[in-house]
């Protein structure tokens, strides 16, 4: 199958691309798709890609593109639950960290969530604002709501156990801390992908936890 490639600005080139169609339908093939997605997200923003884009990146056909997603706002979604599910396997390694304080671990958990978002900024300025809808429930499509939920289940985990030991205030709820806690990050992030003048993530992100705890730490 042969496709025309796009030049700088997405302007058609005078080559044309082949396309090897090659791939089973696999998890080989999904990774690909996603992987040239979130280049071209990255590089020309999202709205400005479409499927055939998304196609030609990964040197598959459109067909191969829509049986493994169904919609560019699906193959937006698989991007979200591969971060969401980043953010998941670092609160299981927190939980399962008995050497440090619940106060230490939250901290962490925002500097390593600020580090992997610096670290392909262009990429999360385009798809925050999905993991953001997803967080705040606007969106129940695809499998991104349900690793969301187990996220936050994970989460309100953490400030139960401190609040059990002592670390934490009790005079809110772990529900309400947990979230507190979530759109604290998320504010921040948002203001920090869209504002060069912020510096570093990690860095802000720990002065915000400091602040934070301020207020969530036990008063015993």
């Amino acid at each position: 199958m042969w496709v025309e490639g796009r030049g700088r600005g997405g302007s058609m080139s005078s080559r044309p691309r082949q396309v090897r169609d090659v791939r089973t339908y696999g998890e080989e093939t999904r990774a690909l798709v996603l992987k040239s997605a979130e280049k071209l997200f990255a590089t020309r923003g999202l709205h400005n890609t479409s499927m055939q884009d998304i196609a030609a990146e990964a040197q598959v056909s459109r067909a191969t593109v829509f049986n493994q997603f169904g919609s560019k706002q699906l193959v937006l979604d698989a991007i979200t639950a591969q971060s969401l599910r980043r953010y998941r396997d670092l609160l299981h390694a927190a939980l399962g960290d008995d050497k440090r304080s619940m106060p230490e671990r939250l901290r962490t958990l925002y500097q390593q969530m600020g580090k992997g978002i610096e670290s392909n900024r262009a990429l999360y300025r385009e798809v925050f604002a999905e993991i953001r809808k997803v967080s705040m429930g606007l969106d129940g499509e695809g499998e991104s709501p349900a690793v969301r939920q187990e996220t936050f289940d994970l989460l309100v985990a953490m400030f139960e156990r401190g609040q059990a030991s002592g670390e934490l205030t009790r005079t809110q709820t772990a529900e309400v801390l947990a979230t507190a806690y979530d759109s604290l990050l998320s504010g921040a992030v948002i203001q920090w992908l869209h504002d060069p003048r912020k510096g570093a993530l990690p860095q802000l992100l720990s002065s915000l936890m400091d602040v934070f705890l301020k207020g969530a730490a036990s008063g015993r």
